[in-house]
């Protein structure tokens, strides 16, 4: 490439941001922002009118009592919500999953039994020899940790057309059978009808007999796995705390699934949200890190691969200044005043998503010049492939290593083969 078309393509990429960051939004003519402000001024009306005119009816028999979760779980349940999280969106089931399964199998306690049962569906795997048994005694985290894995696997083995935003309670209730008593079982018979499902669901469901390899036929007393699915999915709603709960949970949890895919959906269809509507606010002085954890940018390269877009799509706030050294991804934290803003793709091009060493949620974008990384969104729109350059990648979240929603926001240079400081490259 001449060194004049170079000139060219850098002088038409920032005459093009400064139309986008300064003169459409001076003018007020910003078209994908304020569309995307419609339509989602238009949803949250109508979930203050739901809430305003009762509409929240159906979610009582979730607070009543009925599916009441002692206060130990509860809080072992929220401890435990954000690993499980990042293993269920991995293995792509949904996110109440690996806690119903370990409710399931021993009640939550951090307890090995002695008989390898109870131990996240790890039974037919210890009988088989697949799996050893786990010491009996105290959990320790990590093995919690791998039951949880195991028992999320062993799910999306017995019922592979499930996905993380499946909500259907058909399609939830056979997958439980299936995980229970085999994928031959739950195509032959009703899952309504088995006690490890339904148990304690309604009056037509209460000690329910159940039939086990171990423990014969017994009339059961504990929650099957749907009411408990519903029990935790209100849970992991709320990020409910051991002394009360939050109003009209079960339709706060629809509207954020429903949030979660409109946002989605809109956002693409406008190709993405380029603006921010507050700066940023960096300090006057910066101390940044010394020695090599951060080089010099490249300057001459391909102007449409380059880093522009901020990827907090709605009202960005510095959090935290360059940090992440010591892990080796050095970053800042950007958050927003809506703790569920829209992420966007800073550059164009291959995503991958996946949870790293440390439980992080995290969103990588590669293109021939430039690596980015967005960590703990707590919704991903894309699991892989190309993504353009603004469009809507995930939900801002705080899975993983956070103190509350925001989004770790590194660069990599590839050119230069360093990780850069983010400063330069956002609105």
């Amino acid at each position: 490439m001449s060194p004049l078309l170079e000139a060219l393509l850098l002088l038409h990429a920032r005459v093009n941001t400064w139309l986008q960051q300064q003169v459409w939004p001076l003018l007020g003519l910003n078209k994908q922002v304020m569309a995307f402000g419609f339509f989602r001024g238009i949803y949250d009306t109508v979930l203050l009118v739901l809430l305003g005119t009762g509409l929240v009816v159906g979610s009582s028999m979730y607070m009543n009592g009925q599916y009441d979760l002692p206060r130990d779980i509860q809080a072992t349940a929220v401890q435990w919500a954000p690993v499980a999280d990042s293993i269920a969106r991995s293995v792509d089931i949904p996110r109440e999953v690996p806690l119903v399964l370990w409710f399931k199998e021993n009640s939550m306690l951090a307890v090995n039994p002695a008989n390898c049962t109870g131990i996240m569906g790890a039974y037919d795997l210890v009988r088989s020899g697949a799996h050893p048994c786990f010491t009996p005694g105290p959990i320790a985290d990590l093995e919690i940790h791998a039951q949880l894995r195991i028992g999320a696997e062993e799910f999306k083995k017995r019922c592979p057309e499930i996905t993380y935003f499946t909500q259907d309670s058909a399609t939830i209730k056979k997958c439980y059978f299936a995980y229970n008593a085999g994928m031959g079982a739950a195509r032959r018979l009703d899952a309504d009808d088995s006690a490890y499902v339904m148990n304690l669901y309604d009056a037509a469901h209460t000690n329910m007999i159940y039939s086990d390899i171990e423990l014969g036929t017994v009339e059961m007393k504990t929650l099957g796995a749907w009411p408990a699915h519903l029990a935790f999915q209100s849970l992991i709603t709320g990020q409910l705390d051991v002394e009360g709960r939050p109003f009209a949970l079960t339709l706060l949890y629809i509207s954020l699934q429903f949030y979660d895919l409109t946002s989605s959906f809109f956002a693409d269809l406008m190709g993405g949200m380029g603006g921010s509507e507050v700066s940023m606010n960096f300090p006057a002085y910066r101390a940044l890190p010394d020695g090599d954890c951060l080089g010099e940018a490249h300057v001459i390269g391909r102007p449409s691969l380059r880093p522009r877009f901020n990827p907090v799509s709605e009202s960005p706030l510095l959090t935290q200044d360059i940090h992440g050294c010591s892990y080796g991804l050095p970053g800042l934290d950007i958050s927003s005043s809506n703790s569920t803003a829209v992420l966007q793709a800073p550059i164009a091009g291959e995503l991958t998503t996946y949870t790293d060493q440390w439980y992080n949620s995290t969103i990588r974008i590669e293109n021939d010049e430039w690596i980015v990384w967005l960590l703990h969104a707590r919704t991903f729109f894309i699991a892989e492939g190309n993504v353009k350059q603004g469009q809507a990648v995930g939900v801002m979240g705080a899975v993983g290593i956070a103190t509350g929603p925001h989004v770790h926001y590194t660069v990599f240079d590839k050119m230069n083969d360093t990780f850069v400081d983010p400063r330069p490259f956002l609105p």
